[in-house]
């Protein structure tokens, strides 16, 4: 029986706002961070090494997202069904491959990392950038040994319609990111200033308390999903293909998308420090602007992925639909405000005037961008729930290498728009892609990706 609209409404908000106030903690954290480098470290270069530093680390998450996405999907397809006795097997065998994942890219990290943020450099390296740089990666590399624990059991409890949860553990591990940073980044009486590897160590810190306190919660059987320590000790083949065959799909997405950013940030690189640093701003305050998004394609994923798992088709496109009516409104609002004050946003984070100037160019650009970015995240995040994850990368990789990344080259360097020409790309891209995830969506052909057959779930891509 189909739901009302305002039950449907009501389900989404009940799980967009924890989504988006979590990533209003998370968010918050990397804005301070910057502040604090910025302001009180030593300016434009220690900003310039966050964000190139942050660029490599996007780049190990994304092969995390594998587990995340699957993780999701299983488990709310098995929750709309009613199968909650499955969700054991899904979270430890996700825990155990992606705690392994997680020590090998430590362990990269560690011995590569400085050589990636010096690639991203290439044609015009900064010493003083690279090293501050490196230093912050091999600490947040580490830490995520332990927050990886954490990712993966937030993506579980979303699965099941818990959002609160994740909002929690989010909000406590930022907070003490954000105290550690007071005391770590310029210093607090006996403590030195330890800058970007104080804004490492804050943060991982952070991140590896949550990761102990998660994985302690649901041995303990504090969470909606349940575990028992004995499903660490056995392994589930079928399972782990069936979160792969919808996770890998997701990681390569990622991966496409975070392979773009690094060659698109070493064209930025070499335009230099003061446009690094207007980049990263911008990258910064663009997040802002992805709350609403993330919180409400978080909602969609759980939403349409619990709708299908009951043989509720069409009510898992309306909750796409109708999740992506309230995305647009308040992504747009968030548009207006970054076209007004874009000079007096971009002052907060650096006293130089030539980077503000130039950080305030790029945010007038991404104004235009807010309603077709809701589109690409909710919808998306409507298809993930899905289980079609590989059509969103078909879609992200047309959008990143095909118009941003091609577009960027010859907008910088054939016509000499500099860090604007950049994010002009951008605009083109997400305008196009937005088109394109919305045709995805009303084909309807998402729906049949993942069935429940028999107990199992049964994972077929359509590629018509």
């Amino acid at each position: 029986m189909e739901i009302s609209t305002q039950e449907l409404r009501k389900n989404i908000w009940k799980l967009a706002w924890p989504a988006t106030l979590r990533m209003a903690f998370q968010t918050s954290m990397m804005i301070i961070t910057l502040i604090l480098v910025g302001n009180y470290f030593l300016g434009a270069e220690a900003v310039a090494a966050i964000g190139l530093a942050q660029r490599v680390m996007f780049l190990v998450i994304g092969t995390m997202t594998a587990l995340g996405v699957g993780t999701t999907a299983l488990i709310a397809h098995y929750y709309g069904a009613g199968k909650t006795e499955k969700a054991g097997a899904i979270v430890s065998q996700s825990l155990i491959i992606g705690i392994a994942v997680a020590v090998i890219l430590a362990l990269l990290l560690d011995k590569f990392g400085g050589h990636a943020i010096a690639l991203l450099m290439l044609g015009n390296p900064e010493p003083q950038v690279i090293a501050m740089g490196s230093n912050y990666l091999r600490v947040i590399g580490f830490s995520m040994i332990l927050g990886i624990v954490m990712m993966i059991i937030n993506s579980a409890l979303q699965g099941a319609g818990d959002m609160k949860t994740p909002m929690f553990f989010t909000i406590a591990a930022n907070i003490l990111t954000m105290v550690l940073g007071v005391i770590l980044i310029p210093g607090l009486g006996p403590i030195p200033a330890l800058g970007l590897t104080g804004a490492g160590l804050a943060e991982g810190l952070a991140r590896a308390l949550g990761g102990v306190v998660a994985l302690l919660f649901l041995l303990r059987g504090k969470f909606v999903v349940k575990i028992k320590t004995r499903d660490f000790l056995q392994w589930h083949s079928q399972v782990v293909k069936k979160i792969l065959e919808i996770g890998l799909p997701a990681a390569g997405e990622q991966l496409v998308r975070q392979s773009s950013q690094i060659l698109y940030t070493i064209l930025i690189a070499n335009l230099g420090t003061v446009a690094i640093a207007a980049n990263q701003i911008v990258m910064t305050v663009l997040t802002t602007s992805f709350l609403p998004g993330f919180g409400f394609g978080l909602a969609a994923t759980t939403l349409v992925g619990q709708a299908l798992g009951a043989q509720n088709p069409d009510d898992a496109e309306r909750y796409g639909y109708e999740t992506n009516k309230f995305a647009m409104a308040f992504m747009g609002m968030m548009g207006i405000i970054f076209f007004i004050f874009a000079r007096s946003i971009a002052a907060i984070f650096v006293p130089e005037k030539e980077v503000i100037e130039l950080a305030a160019s790029c945010l007038r650009l991404v104004a235009f961008a807010q309603v077709p970015f809701s589109v690409i995240m909710v919808l998306s995040g409507g298809l993930r729930g899905a289980g079609d994850t590989r059509w969103v990368m078909y879609l992200t990789g047309a959008g990143q290498w095909g118009i941003r990344l091609l577009l960027s080259f010859v907008l910088i360097w054939w016509f000499g728009f500099g860090l604007v020409g950049a994010w002009i790309a951008m605009l083109i891209d997400v305008l196009v892609r937005s088109i394109l995830v919305l045709w995805r969506y009303r084909s309807g052909r998402w729906k049949d990706v993942f069935e429940i057959e028999d107990n199992k779930p049964r994972v077929r891509f359509s590629e018509s």
